[in-house]
């Protein structure tokens, strides 16, 4: 069977994705993981009082309610660092605090839900089309994906940048 437009052998998902997603994708996916384990790793009274919000220059960014909240998990910034890097491998060197109000977290959904709920979540994260055919295109010229496969990982670029805001 003829391979269509490709030379060598065939690469793995993971080349792929990294050739086409944003370089931090990777950091940012495993730190939504820790957001939502946030309360196993600061505790459950820290985990209302405090957030984790980004990672930059291998420093975890924390917002914290006040600055009592924020000197507790100051102190706790090594135990913080190990419990990303053993379960996620995320090397923190330290945890910086800020304080401010608090993102909201979210909640698990509960059954029977509206459906406009829903309606309401999803059309939230909905893609533009312009940025779909601005990195299809971009995708094509770079690369020899077939049509169908490049709008496909156009498509997941541009819900990753609209989720991140990256």
């Amino acid at each position: 069977m003829k391979q269509r437009g490709r030379e060598g052998k065939i690469q793995p998902v993971e080349v792929l994705l990294e050739r086409v997603m944003p370089p931090r994708y990777s950091v940012m996916e495993k730190l939504e993981e820790a957001k939502l384990a946030w309360e196993s790793i600061v505790g459950p009274i820290l985990y209302k009082q405090s957030a984790p919000l980004d990672i930059e220059n291998n420093d975890i960014i924390v917002a914290a309610e006040n600055s009592l909240v924020g000197s507790r998990v100051a102190m706790m910034g090594g135990n913080i660092a190990r419990a990303l890097a053993e379960r996620w491998g995320l090397e923190v060197a330290k945890v910086r605090v800020v304080v401010r109000r608090l993102p909201l977290k979210e909640l698990p959904r509960k059954k029977g839900a509206s459906a406009l709920q829903a309606t309401n979540q999803a059309s939230a994260l909905r893609v533009r089309e312009e940025d779909v055919k601005e990195f299809s295109s971009r995708c094509l010229e770079n690369t020899d994906f077939p049509q169908d496969a490049a709008e496909s990982l156009a498509r997941l670029r541009a819900f990753f940048i609209k989720r991140f805001k990256k």
